[in-house]
């Protein structure tokens, strides 16, 4: 018998590697004599993205003024946005991590609903879209973006948007994600949570080191 009937799972960096470009555009700023790291980008950039995540702002005029922030001259922001769309299409094309499509398969025969909860400036038809692209859109259930919903993780009603179509409670749905604050968000708005990709310095009901030990979580005796 399982103890959990619906997960929700975040996107990036858990079905695949998503840190690819963020990792290629600290190199490019290190290049240019920024000082920034791997970390700091992240944090930096990802504070700037929510107005992008709810459709109020255009994702690339958006790293415009990042850039201008980081007090880059006009002519090494442009030639860096053209640089930059450039990246992002030729890693558009992902590979899952391993043992994804097979759990996910599995844990559809078992009766899981399955849910993915992106936030991103694309809407949910075109979240749809890449994971028809990774031959996995066919097990989710619900597929809900913060752009749709109007909200993003880690506020309580983006949790809630994907509850309610899952037709699922807190007490039988657990979130996968790897960021801090989506963990702890999902904590406090009472979904059990599994941090994957990541290390065991982010809040978390359960850790799992590859994507099948999900199985073990959903199946564990209460």
């Amino acid at each position: 018998m399982m103890r959990y009937q619906a997960i929700i799972f975040d996107m990036g960096d858990i079905f695949f590697d998503a840190s690819i470009w963020r990792k290629w555009l600290t190199e490019y700023l290190q290049n240019l004599g920024v000082s920034i790291d791997y970390p700091s980008l992240c944090q930096k950039w990802e504070a700037k993205l929510i107005e992008v995540y709810l459709g109020r702002r255009e994702y690339w005029e958006r790293l415009r003024e990042f850039l201008f922030e980081l007090r880059l001259k006009a002519s090494e922001i442009e030639q860096m946005v053209a640089a930059s769309k450039s990246k992002a299409e030729e890693i558009e094309n992902r590979t899952l991590f391993d043992g994804v499509a097979e759990t996910l398969n599995k844990l559809k025969q078992m009766g899981v609903k399955l849910a993915v909860l992106s936030d991103t400036e694309s809407g949910k038809a075109r979240v749809r879209e890449r994971l028809a692209r990774l031959d996995i859109e066919q097990y989710f259930d619900v597929v809900e973006t913060s752009i749709d919903i109007g909200y993003v993780k880690p506020q309580p009603e983006a949790y809630a948007a994907v509850l309610q179509r899952l037709a699922s409670d807190t007490h039988s749905t657990i979130f996968v994600g790897h960021e801090k604050e989506e963990l702890q968000g999902a904590m406090d708005f009472g979904l059990t949570t599994v941090a994957f990709n990541c290390n065991k310095q982010i809040p978390a009901t359960h850790y799992i080191k590859s994507f099948p030990e999900l199985i073990k979580v959903v199946c564990q005796k209460p």
